[in-house]
């Protein structure tokens, strides 16, 4: 299991990174912060980086409880952070799909005046304003980034 999810990530290598990969691992360091759970020792791969953009880091959650992932994706950026399991999301390019699906289904959901409380977290308020926001990322994520981001799609 473990080799399939390095496949196609790189390690995250201070010395070696830009400053906005350092950037983007900031803001990723600091979404888990926000969690309870996440507050162990971390490993971090690179799954895709693109200035300005999107960071999307496999991390290896270090000592977690047996409830916990030892292996999740952070997604962050220009966009709403999340995190996703890696069971489901083998690669970068599956952690994607998968991310820009759960935030399509959150789009969809603002749209038609339907609750968001069972879907993936968004951390802005659920207005058409917002939907209309996320969705034009969404879809430039689709066409622009998603095709080129490593691995398969599951």
């Amino acid at each position: 299991m473990e080799n399939e999810l390095l496949a196609f990530v790189r390690a995250f290598v201070p010395e070696t990174e830009d400053e906005e990969a350092k950037a983007l691992l900031g803001k990723a360091n600091s979404f888990l912060d926000t969690f309870n759970w996440a507050k162990v020792p971390r490993k971090f791969w690179i799954g895709e980086c693109i200035q300005g953009v999107l960071g999307l880091f496999l991390v290896q959650l270090i000592g977690a409880d047996r409830e916990v992932d030892s292996y999740i994706w952070v997604v962050v950026g220009d966009l709403p952070p999340s995190y996703l399991s890696s069971r489901y999301a083998r690669s970068p390019r599956a952690a994607m799909g998968a991310y820009i699906s759960e935030m399509e289904a959150w789009v969809d959901a603002v749209e038609n005046g339907s609750p968001t409380v069972d879907l993936i977290p968004v951390d802005g308020q659920p207005t058409h304003e917002n939907a209309m926001a996320l969705k034009s990322r969404l879809e430039f994520l689709d066409q622009k980034i998603l095709p080129f981001v490593p691995g398969n799609d599951c």
